[in-house]
């Protein structure tokens, strides 16, 4: 795939990732200072915040293949 291609994937998923930590962040802010009673259970919390840690790592491993330069292959002769 071409860099370009996966620094596309790499922006989209860290910012999936940001939206999806938002969302968590917010239904936290309702249930907890703002005194109002949260729109999420326990257990859609956890697989929130699993949803934007894999995202988040997922748009990390693809930043650091735009970062990485080509390795140097080797000319066989041919």
């Amino acid at each position: 795939m071409a860099k370009s291609g996966v620094q596309t994937i790499a922006r989209a998923a860290l910012w999936l990732s940001l939206l999806t930590f938002a969302i968590y962040f917010l239904n936290v802010l309702m249930g907890g200072p703002l005194g109002h009673k949260p729109w999420m259970s326990d257990i859609v919390e956890m697989l929130t915040l699993f949803v934007a840690v894999i995202f988040f790592v997922a748009g990390t491993i693809a930043c650091e293949a735009v970062a990485r330069p080509e390795p140097d292959r080797p000319d066989n002769g041919t």
